[in-house]
């Protein structure tokens, strides 16, 4: 499983979040950002059950 240090999470909030103005505007920044860059398929650990997302 990957991990982000708090730094590079930070700056990838700020890159997501840079032109918006207000919590909607944040938010929506924050889900294009995934929409753009998931890659899929991957497995993963969900409350303890691997699953594995192969969709957006």
């Amino acid at each position: 499983m990957s991990t982000f240090d708090p730094a590079t999470l930070e700056a990838l909030i700020a890159e997501a979040t840079v032109d918006a103005y207000g919590e909607e505007e944040q938010l929506t920044g924050l889900f294009t950002m995934i929409e753009e860059n998931l890659a899929v398929p991957f497995a993963t650990t969900v409350l303890g059950v691997e699953v594995n997302v192969t969709s957006r």
